[in-house]
């Protein structure tokens, strides 16, 4: 459990640059506002055949994607289908005797 001991919000003001910065109860700095986190946009099952799903908000920041197992666990390797993302649309191209359902996961950062 991360306990917040102290939050700082400046606009431009003394040695702080804008933004917001966080300290855990040690003292670290936590989060930045050059951090970037990620934003959930969405999820959905691919099927069996390709396709693509349009969501205007993947233009909003760098896209991300990742394969959710149907037991709730992620796999970051091998997946089974290639997925672009151009502009607002996601694609899923499946490879050759790899046509199984892909739950997928997707965002911005």
């Amino acid at each position: 459990m991360m306990l917040i001991m102290y939050c700082e919000l400046e606009w431009g003001f003394g040695n702080m640059p804008q933004g917001l910065q966080c300290w855990d109860a040690s003292g670290n700095l936590v989060l930045d506002v050059t951090d970037r986190l990620t934003r959930v946009l969405g999820t959905f099952n691919t099927g069996t055949t390709d396709g693509s799903i349009t969501d205007p908000a993947l233009t909003t920041g760098t896209p991300w994607y990742v394969s959710i197992g149907f037991d709730n666990y992620f796999y970051y390797g091998e997946m089974g289908c290639i997925i672009t993302v151009v502009g607002s649309t996601l694609s899923w191209t499946f490879q050759s005797g790899t046509k199984s359902d892909k739950k997928i996961m997707y965002g911005v950062y």
